[in-house]
């Protein structure tokens, strides 16, 4: 299994802490970032293999996270995960990958391995 160093940004505290918990349980490396403002300052600092963002988020959307991550890390995997429509995140770089809330973790592990 390859361990994987993955940034998690979501506003909702308890969410982001359990999916976290669970990437790290699965033997990966998580970065947490409470917004989006966090997560941009953190992919100038570190380096990933996965970025997973919220879209809707205060201030700076998830839109703006996958901008910056795809411009500093462009071999990482990104994802979005949101309970919005795709339709409502016309924002989006084309090509992103979304996952709906709610998900299962075992899914976003099986969308962010590398095969």
């Amino acid at each position: 299994m390859t361990n994987l160093t993955i940034l998690y940004v979501d506003d909702d505290a308890k969410h982001r802490e359990i999916v976290a918990e669970a990437l790290g349980n699965a033997g990966h490396y998580v970065t947490q970032a409470p917004t989006a403002t966090a997560a941009l300052e953190l992919l100038q600092r570190g380096r990933y293999d996965c970025v997973v963002t919220d879209y809707d988020m205060p201030g700076v959307s998830g839109a703006r996270v996958v901008q910056e991550a795809r411009n500093v890390h462009p071999g990482a995997t990104v994802c979005v995960v949101s309970g919005h429509r795709k339709e409502d995140m016309q924002d989006l770089p084309a090509g992103t990958m979304l996952l709906r809330k709610p998900f299962s973790v075992p899914f976003l592990l099986d969308l962010l391995t590398p095969r």
